[in-house]
């Protein structure tokens, strides 16, 4: 397991924009094009982009999947 992380997410409020989002990227969609146009969280600026971080530095969540 490396010691840092390159992060980028996508923050949706529903199932069904889940559900949009999966087809979208199912389809090659790039990742960075959908975060952009339907992500809720600031990064979506820079594509879902949350940069490189070490251990111990992200929520639980992130951190758990890395």
């Amino acid at each position: 397991m490396s010691n840092k992380v390159h992060c980028a997410h996508i923050l949706v409020k529903t199932e069904k924009e889940v559900n949009t989002v999966l087809e979208r990227l199912k389809k090659r969609e790039k990742f960075s094009a959908i975060a952009k146009d339907v992500s809720l969280c600031p990064s979506k600026k820079r594509g879902g982009d949350l940069g490189t971080f070490g251990r111990g530095q992200m929520v639980k969540e992130f951190e758990k999947v890395a």
